[in-house]
């Protein structure tokens, strides 16, 4: 009886004491404060300008022209970390003419930025994407270089500690990049940020780090040449927005594939425009072959990893490289990691950080004492589990005439967030896709969206010229899910293409000599008020994409008819799709594997599988071959030879 009675009173106890823990928990979190990203006004910044005019030869430089860029670093806005770098080449080869004002204006703003997440002080600059960990590291590195001795006021630390804390972290990941590849991988966006950090570094780091950049922004180099598409570089990326999916004969790396293997006309001012200036860095003239290269190739490829691997490859703890793996693949709420996160955060007083304040829900001391974190999430699996960048199985199959690329077997039916998994160029003129849309075209998010990333992401594979993708779109929407849209739509400007033919489940286009096919389940229709946005209802769906041109398959009216006569079914139940084409049967079914002429195909490749290279994933050495000429690149021991 006495032992119940103290049972019961202690069971009380704690239930009081819960409910204190719970309402403190709620007081705290609700005074936490989101920093704005961005400046009330904008703010010009003049930065690429002024250095662009300064190599040019401008005899008059209004140095107030910086002032703009000064002011927008030290409110410490998100990108900021962009604009150093002009800054920093300004600094480094323009120093000496810089009136003493101006100087010190630069000065006193490099000194007081807040070059990493640990450092004193709050904003909502994002630390941790994969392009935004190499610019604030070679910021910081280059800056600490510069005033050595110097100690920074915001954090305490001299110069040359800002030199060994970014040191670590650049070679880190640098490192990351020659064992995994770019998480970000082929995203036209963010390899210009990454050039902007890596060329800064190749041209006034110390050695071991400059050789070290070297070899890694040929593998960057490589990545465009083997994907772009005379000169139009659009591929599957691990981060891509409207425009980077849509293709154009703007998308040029901002003109840099124009330079190496193009026109050789050298592109404008901008966070890249080191790469027109530099004396340490020369592009292999094999990368050139590569990217100009017409024969018929496929190129598979391996990218990153999947959070599954993070423990055994060593990535699964809180220091900077661990974190810096996983914040690069942008897992953040994921129950593998989400305790990870929230450590990260907390120690860093990063609630206030606008792209992380909603982790505050989970800053609950009964959560984090009982490790409930991880459980919360698996239960409420939040939209925000797909922003992750897992790896991807590249496949890329280029012609003269267009190239038709995917990644295969990616995370299918999961939530989705910047990742485009399949694509087709039409030469270099567009691209075309498919995709499940994450919110309806009129409601405002920058990712995902209309046309940005997917709600759900298919199930895609791809053989040569056909890609095979099955979308199996949950009936009910999660819990925290933006929306549930029971369609599936493509981007297929009609009034880009020489012709094109629109019929029932059919859309096909000719633009010069190359052809393309969707077939859907359902009949497809343009949006109203649009020629360029394909409808196809229904949650339980497929598109083929098959590519063709004048050479494969005869005239444009050969190929429809081809393809309007290939056999085709679909079971819904099972999501089992079979395409016949040219002889070649395809079966796709969406819990399983794919099959190319009954034999399952292996959809997990080596780091390299191309005509240009083969090795595998964390190869101690890499051999480029290409029309004669080649690259050998040893990274642990600085060794290039081309």
């Amino acid at each position: 009886m006495e032992i119940r009675f103290i049972r019961r009173h202690l069971l009380i106890l704690i239930g009081i004491l819960a409910v204190i823990t719970v309402l403190v928990d709620l007081v705290r979190i609700s005074s936490y404060k989101s920093l704005p990203q961005r400046p009330d006004k904008k703010i010009q910044t003049r930065q690429d300008q002024v250095y662009y005019d300064l190599v040019n030869g401008s005899k008059e430089i209004d140095w107030s022209q910086l002032d703009g860029t000064l002011e927008y670093i030290n409110g410490q806005y998100d990108c900021a970390d962009f604009n150093l770098v002009s800054l920093i080449r300004i600094i480094y080869q323009y120093g000496e003419i810089i009136p003493a004002a101006n100087m010190a204006k630069i000065k006193n703003t490099l000194l007081n930025f807040r070059y990493w997440w640990d450092e004193p002080g709050e904003n909502s600059m994002c630390y941790w994407s994969e392009n935004h960990q190499i610019l604030f590291a070679s910021a910081e590195y280059l800056i600490g270089q510069k005033y050595p001795d110097t100690v920074f006021p915001k954090s305490g630390l001299t110069g040359k500690q800002h030199i060994a804390k970014a040191r670590k972290r650049i070679l880190d990941w640098m490192e990351m990049r020659w064992n995994y590849g770019f998480i970000e991988y082929y995203s036209s966006v963010y390899y210009q940020e990454d050039i902007g950090g890596m060329i800064n570094l190749i041209d006034f780091a110390d050695e071991e780090i400059s050789k070290k950049m070297q070899i890694i922004m040929d593998l960057l180099m490589y990545d465009v040449a083997a994907q772009n598409v005379k000169t139009m570089f659009i591929s599957a990326s691990g981060r891509a927005y409207e425009g980077n999916r849509k293709g154009g004969r703007n998308s040029t790396l901002n003109g840099l594939t124009n330079y190496y293997w193009g026109n050789g006309e050298k592109i404008g001012s901008g966070l890249m425009y080191g790469m027109m200036t530099t004396k340490r860095y020369c592009l292999p003239q094999v990368l050139s072959e590569i990217g100009r290269d017409t024969s018929t190739v496929i190129i598979k490829q391996n990218n990153g990893l999947d959070i599954s691997e993070l423990k055994q490859e060593g990535f699964y703890g809180t220091d900077d490289k661990c974190m810096m793996m996983q914040l690069g693949m942008e897992a953040f709420s994921n129950p593998e990691v989400i305790r990870n996160t929230l450590e990260l955060v907390r120690k860093n007083k990063m609630f206030s950080n606008s792209f992380l304040t909603d982790l505050k829900i989970l800053d609950f001391s009964l959560l984090r004492w009982l490790h409930l974190e991880p459980l919360l999430i698996r239960i409420v699996n939040p939209q925000s589990n797909g922003v992750a960048i897992q790896k991807g199985n590249t496949y890329t199959y280029k012609t003269k005439d267009y190239s038709l690329y995917s990644v295969q077997n990616h995370q299918p039916g999961n939530y989705a967030d910047q990742q485009h998994v399949a694509g087709m160029n039409i030469g270099n003129s567009f691209s075309i896709f498919h995709t499940h849309p994450a919110l309806e075209k009129d409601k405002h998010s920058q990712s995902p969206n209309y046309w940005v990333g997917y709600g759900h992401f298919p199930k895609v594979a791809q053989d040569g010229n056909v890609c095979l993708a099955i979308y199996n779109t949950p009936s009910k929407k999660g819990l925290m899910e933006a929306d549930l849209l029971d369609y599936t739509h493509a981007w297929f400007p009609k009034e880009q293409f020489d012709s094109t033919l629109v019929i029932g489940n059919f859309a096909m286009g000719k633009k010069g000599n190359t052809y393309c096919a969707f077939i859907g389940k359902n009949p497809f229709k343009f949006r109203a008020e649009t020629t360029d946005n394909l409808i196809q209802q229904g949650k339980q769906t497929f598109w083929i994409t098959e590519a063709g041109s004048k050479d494969e398959n005869g005239s444009f009216g050969e190929f429809c008819q081809r393809i309007q006569k290939n056999s085709l079914t679909f079971n819904s139940q099972n999501l089992e799709l079979t395409y016949i084409s040219k002889d070649k049967k395809y079966q796709l079914t969406f819990d399983s594997d794919f099959l190319v002429n009954g034999v399952v195909v292996n959809t997990k490749y080596p780091r390299y599988d191309s005509p240009y290279c083969k090795a595998d994933k964390k190869a101690q050495t890499l051999n480029f071959n290409c029309n004669g000429k080649s690259l050998y690149l040893d990274f642990f021991n600085m060794k290039r030879n081309f």
